[in-house]
């Protein structure tokens, strides 16, 4: 009942982890820059990741951002960052070239996983294995949402949430689609007609006088 009554007050109060939790785009190559992947993720706009070129462009400056990091193909937060808006005493901590990391989302994702039977100590959610060192519940933030309040309705909530694209990044596109159409005041739409540019002829050329 505390864990769930905490759970609930974190997530009033930063409603952008659910969003978090639910987005699948991590470490997807971007739209805009196909060779970048996507690992931040912007907590005041709630958008879809993105990657570090389109963070540079300023688009989201003085929002506050969350870097994500990958091992193991998941995605995890450095738990510096994560710590201050949630508690994560329960969830087991990775190590991604030194700095501690919890994983976003539950490590097993379906029953055909395999996984060692004669571990004792597995996820509460998920049955992810822990060492035997690890006094962790869950293997993930997501795993601690389900077990909280959650559950399964937190299933129906990824499969009918889509990623958005940025509504900047929808007009821009359009507007390549039309690019001789403009609008008028009434709204209507005004093609504009094409005119072929016509070459100048060539005048007489000028010969040199006989010698």
């Amino acid at each position: 009942m505390k864990e769930t009554l905490e759970v609930q007050s974190c997530i009033k109060r930063f409603p952008w982890l659910v969003q978090m939790v639910k987005s699948r785009l991590f470490h997807e190559f971007c739209d805009q820059h196909s060779a970048e992947q996507r690992c931040y993720f912007c907590c005041d706009c709630m958008t879809p990741p993105f990657c570090k070129v389109c963070f540079k462009k300023n688009d989201h400056k003085n929002h506050l951002t969350i870097q994500a990091f990958k091992c193991s193909n998941k995605t995890g937060v450095r738990t510096q960052t994560i710590s201050k808006y949630m508690d994560i005493s329960a969830i087991h901590i990775y190590s991604v070239n030194g700095y501690p990391i919890v994983f976003i989302n539950q490590r097993r994702e379906s029953d055909n996983h395999s996984s060692r039977n004669n571990v004792l100590h597995k996820c509460k959610v998920c049955g992810w294995p822990f060492d035997a060192a690890s006094c962790a519940l869950y293997c993930s933030v997501e795993c601690k949402f389900r077990n909280a309040i959650f559950g399964p309705q937190l299933d129906e909530m990824v499969e009918g949430s889509e990623d958005v694209e940025p509504i900047a990044k929808r007009k821009s596109s359009s507007e390549d689609v039309e690019p001789i159409v403009k609008r008028k005041e009434s709204s209507e739409d005004v093609v504009e007609p094409v005119v072929k540019r016509k070459r100048r002829r060539k005048g007489i050329p000028c010969r040199s006088p006989f010698s």
